[in-house]
């Protein structure tokens, strides 16, 4: 929303009453756009709490791939971004965009001949936030992956608010419940579940409260063959005999080096294993290969909507 100025108040209740400078600084203020006008700026959530941002920025730098999803679905322009893009469904929105950088290390040269009026980051750039934010205003929208959903949606909103999308907003929210709601309903009685990350030849199991199983645990509704494990960014390591062990119905597989590139043994090989075998979950076909957006883009609008459609499908196939 427009702050007027003292001076600008001074001169709407009394005509005539400012000199011609301020007149003039006056008219500039109310034609010039919203993102460069003095004053035009709002407070919004992120991760490290309520920030403030300008309102309608032009020149954007995102250093997220789930806020570029989520850019992407609100219909947002991305000036500059990260140099290499590994989902598919953001390959149209990428050509719109100039490289500056990776995920991790920005491209401060380039940043700066840019000039940005918001720069918005992920975890993974978390470490170049002040750095990030003595060039342009910063933001960290990270979603909290223990309440992935909902925490998603209070990203949208505050993309909306920055963007005037809310219109846009309240669609695409509605349109996240309502596959979340599917895929929880596909999940009843369907027993229970456990997710995995295979990177190489290792394997890390992921909890209810993680960021790669709290979506499908606590959102989806699927119940944890195993409660007890050791939370953390990088899971609790597991041996081929907890599987066979826990014994879950379902198990939920990322493929990290798939994910972002690497040569490796892939997932589907390491798994192919006697003692995996013995699981339910081999043995009736209920390993779902999860799509590599739940680890690049995680809370990322359109990543929501594949991933819960992906499990949707996975238990309305179930027998």
């Amino acid at each position: 929303m427009l702050r007027l100025t003292a001076s600008a108040v001074c001169c709407a209740l009394a005509l005539g009453a400012c000199s011609p400078k301020d007149s003039a600084s006056n008219q500039n203020a109310q034609t010039a756009p919203a993102a460069q006008t003095e004053g035009a700026s709002l407070t919004v959530k992120t991760t490290r709490g309520d920030a403030k941002v300008p309102q309608n920025p032009e020149r954007i730098a995102v250093y997220d791939l789930g806020m570029l999803d989520t850019l992407s679905k609100l219909g947002v322009k991305t000036g500059l971004s990260v140099d290499k893009n590994r989902l598919p469904y953001l390959e149209e929105y990428f050509k719109t965009t100039k490289p500056a950088g990776t995920l991790f290390e920005p491209d401060y040269e380039a940043l700066n001949a840019y000039k940005p009026q918001l720069i918005i980051i992920g975890s993974r750039a978390a470490k170049a936030f002040d750095k990030l934010n003595e060039i342009a205003p910063t933001i960290e929208m990270t979603a909290d992956t223990a309440n992935l959903k909902e925490s998603a949606k209070e990203r949208i909103d505050a993309l909306a608010q920055i963007f005037g999308k809310q219109a846009e907003a309240d669609k695409l929210k509605a349109e996240i419940d309502a596959s979340f709601e599917a895929a929880k309903t596909a999940a009843q009685g369907k027993g229970k579940g456990l997710v995995i990350l295979v990177n190489g030849g290792k394997m890390s199991a992921f909890g209810p409260s993680s960021r790669l199983g709290g979506w499908l645990h606590k959102d989806i509704g699927v119940p944890a063959v195993d409660e007890s494990i050791k939370e953390g960014s990088h899971g609790q390591p597991v041996s081929f005999e907890y599987l066979k062990e826990k014994n879950p119905d379902w198990l939920f597989v990322l493929d990290r080096s798939a994910a972002i590139g690497e040569e490796g043994q892939a997932a589907k090989d390491v798994l192919n294993n006697p003692l995996v075998a013995e699981t339910t979950a081999w043995k009736k076909g209920q390993v779902v290969y999860l799509v590599p957006e739940t680890y690049l883009a995680a809370g990322g609008a359109q990543e929501l909507l594949n991933a819960s459609k992906q499990v949707s499908d996975a238990f309305n196939a179930a027998k």
